[in-house]
């Protein structure tokens, strides 16, 4: 932060650095080092090593990489990005991300962060991914919360006045996305992806204004301070695609918020960390690889001087209410025969008070379920935290897939050994690449366990998708023979796979390559996703089927793929009454293209929104066309197939020369508008709906929504059963006209079907 806020303190961290290994090689470069303030470019990056006061040291060393170090400083920072000319927004940038892998050792105040800053209007921006020992920016309230990469960042604004920035002394705003907790990785070594674009778009819908682009790039940066750091990876990508960082683990050693379980609000898998649980009293956590229920690892519990000492998650207020009922369930290890709790602590009546949740007598090494399905958060309670303790006995404990959805809600599972099997071979193979590959699908989490044989004198396996005509390294630095995905693969889908070995060092991806294996998502259900004979009505899945005789409506959402988990909520509230509906996509705005999957695979409609949102009636004929066919051709290629022709028009506006350009596109605006974007509450959206049905105008209508809202997620979970009760069908545009025996005709604006 060139002169910004960072609070005195004193701390002290060190640890081994770790080198990043990977399946290619790395060019020669001549290091420089700079001991005092310098800008330059090398190697395609921009750099800059400043300082007010004190010792520093910052060396070049090769593309985006550098290290540094600094005592008795004042104000300091190094960073390695890329600078531009102030004439373009980030939307005309196109995507930004960066993949990073560094070993941040800070004494103090510090930050590992993105960096930068825009014109017209004038601000400095972070996405501060660690820090020292104090977290920034020091303000007890956010205006957002960002869900990329596998990470919670919250979102605040600042105001600097007076003070030094690259227009000289002025008064200017700061934006800031913070992660809510530290990654946690190899010792002090962190690596992992930050997908810029996206915070970018989470802070406009907030109200923070962007302007033209000035800088972007990764910085450490340090206060009052000393420390060191090494950053090994810095991949800076500009203009592509973006996928919000989903769809791979691409080495993320850090704590993730991982895609619930279809139907949960949250899921502690603990692969990539802690996933947000926190050390109760005494007790220490890690995620370890000695014990798994699920996946490869768990959540180890050591330390405990008392009985209460464990591991707590915090509950999110916003999803988890006072009053209300939910299921909460982990599995449950003991590492010595013991009585096992999940508890709940809230504070009420100014007092902390508990409630047990579950309790259960467990075996030394066998999983219990822990479980209650219809646990209701006591009345007036606030800041609730669920733990697991063992009451009776200081053990260790290990947990794995912890859950916490809606009441009813009943997790798989038992006892159990180990919850692991390996049907390979343990005796390597004298080829050199991995062999026998295969994948067990578990549908309940949306994950592949990836197997193979050994490789004889291999010290580290790779492993590599194919993904939008490319190859993508997932993980490079994989010690057994197996791998875990991220849960985010949606039954029905197929990758194409190849795992690499090394052998003294060198990698053999060619053949790693040519012996590639298709592996498909089959989810272990009859799989009877037919029309069980009548192919006269329009029908997609399971008991999805539309009654051209009773009345229905096409609920529609708008925008992109959701920061948060309001999309994965409404596809699930949808399918759960077996409904469906069309969801438009504006294509730069698709942040998780696993998301449009999932939609997919649970039978929506997929549709355009254009590839920017413009107001289309202000753009050339060429430009309209684009618009349409860049995102049209996009999420064919996410979806693997066609998806739907229809066109939601941005700002619900069109003229004579959007009709002609699109002559082809059957155009969607609404009969029903919810005002969700103009901040309508859940209750304010569920009378709008429940209003219209009562006075018999929501037949045939084309309801307008945005998958983005939490509120609409909120409003869809309480009026879509509603709906079901009361006789409505919740259809898409495209099923609610076939059933009228209606035709959607290109060039034609729709409101409802008569």
């Amino acid at each position: 932060m060139k002169h910004g806020l960072i609070k005195k303190a004193v701390s002290c961290a060190a640890a081994a650095a770790m080198c990043l290994t990977g399946l290619s090689a790395i060019p020669a470069f001549a290091d420089q080092t700079y001991y005092d303030n310098k800008t330059g470019t090398e190697d395609g990056y921009a750099f800059e090593l400043w300082k007010d006061t004190g010792n520093t040291r910052m060396t070049i060393t090769g593309g985006g990489t550098f290290s540094c170090e600094w005592s008795n400083i004042n104000n300091c920072l190094f960073r390695k990005g890329q600078k531009f000319d102030c004439t373009k927004t980030y939307q005309e940038l196109g995507d930004i991300s960066i993949d990073y892998a560094v070993d941040f050792q800070p004494n103090g105040n510090s930050y590992m962060c993105v960096y930068g800053w825009t014109r017209n209007p004038l601000v400095e921006y972070y996405i501060v991914e660690s820090w020292g020992d104090w977290r920034p920016p020091g303000q007890s309230y956010s205006l957002g919360t960002v869900y990329s990469d596998g990470g919670q960042y919250d979102i605040y604004k600042t105001t600097r006045e007076n003070a030094p920035s690259i227009d000289g002394d002025t008064t200017f705003d700061q934006y800031w996305s913070v992660r809510k907790s530290k990654p946690q990785g190899n010792g002090s070594y962190i690596e992992g992806t930050i997908s810029v674009s996206e915070h970018f778009k989470a802070w406009e819908k907030a109200g923070l204004k962007m302007g033209k682009m000035y800088e972007v790039a990764l910085n450490i940066e340090g206060y009052r301070s000393s420390g060191k750091a090494t950053v090994y990876g810095n991949n800076l990508k500009i203009g592509g695609s973006g996928n919000n960082g989903n769809n791979g683990n691409n080495g993320n050693n850090g704590s993730s918020d991982p895609t619930p379980i279809e139907g949960t609000l949250y899921t502690g898998s603990f692969e990539n960390g802690t996933d947000y649980w926190q050390a109760r009293g005494n007790a220490s956590i890690a995620a370890s690889s000695s014990k798994a229920y699920e996946g490869s690892k768990s959540l180890y519990i050591s330390g405990r001087t008392s009985n209460w000492n464990g591991a707590e998650l915090a509950l999110d207020s916003n999803y988890f209410k006072a009053g209300s009922a939910y299921s909460f369930s982990t599995m449950a290890m003991p590492a010595t025969s013991a009585s096992l709790a999940l508890t709940m602590q809230y504070d009420a009546d100014g007092t902390t008070k508990y409630a047990q949740i579950a309790k259960a007598d467990c075996t030394a090494g066998k999983w219990t379920l822990l479980e209650n399905t219809n646990f209701t958060i006591p009345t007036g309670a606030k800041n609730c935290k669920v733990y697991i303790e063992a009451p009776d006995s200081l053990t260790d404990i290990y947990i794995d897939r912890a859950i916490c959805a809606k009441a009813g809600y009943k997790a798989e599972g038992g006892s159990s050994n180990n919850g692991n099997t390996n049907t390979h071979s343990t005796t390597p193979t004298n080829t050199t690449y991995a062999t026998n590959i295969t994948a067990e699908y578990n549908a309940p989490s949306r994950q592949f366990k990836i197997s193979w044989d050994p490789v004889k004198d291999a010290d580290r396996y790779g492993i590599a998708v194919y993904l939008a005509g490319k190859w993508r390294v997932q993980k490079s630095d994989i010690t057994t023979t197996s791998f875990v995905t991220p849960k985010c693969i949606s039954a029905g889908t197929s990758y194409k796979i190849a795992v690499a070995a090394r052998i003294n060092g060198k990698w053999d991806t060619a053949g790693a390559l040519k012996n590639a294996s298709v592996i498909v998502a089959r989810s272990g259900n009859n799989g009877n996703n037919g029309n069980n004979g009548n192919n006269d009505q329009p029908q997609t899945h399971n008991g999805y089927y539309v009654d051209p005789s009773k009345p229905m409506v096409a609920i529609s959402f708008d925008d992109g793929t959701s920061p948060t988990n309001s999309g994965y909520r409404i596809i699930d509230a949808l399918a759960e009454c077996d409904f469906r509906a069309t969801f438009f996509y504006v294509g730069n705005w698709i942040g998780s293209e696993d998301q449009v999957r999932y939609a997919d695979s649970k039978g929506m409609e997929i549709a355009n929104h254009t590839t920017t949102h413009p107001d289309l009636t202000k753009q050339s004929s060429q430009q309209i066309r684009s618009e349409y066919d860049t995102t049209y051709n996009k999420l064919k290629r996410i979806i693997g197939k066609e998806p739907s022709k229809l066109l939601r028009l941005p700002y619900l506006s069109s003229n004579w020369q959007v009709q002609q350009a699109l002559y082809d596109v059957p155009m969607i605006t609404c009969s029903l508008d919810t005002k969700d974007w103009d901040n309508a509450s859940a209750d304010q959206i569920v009378w709008t709906i429940q209003n219209a049905a009562n006075n018999g105008s929501l037949n045939g209508a084309i309801v307008l929504c945005h998958e983005t809202k939490s509120t609409t997620a909120e409003a869809m979970e309480r009026v879509l059963p509603w709906l079901k009760a009361n006789g409505y069908q919740v259809v898409t545009i495209s099923d609610m006209f076939a059933a009228k025996g209606k035709t959607l005709n290109g060039g034609q604006i729709y409101t409802k079907v008569s």
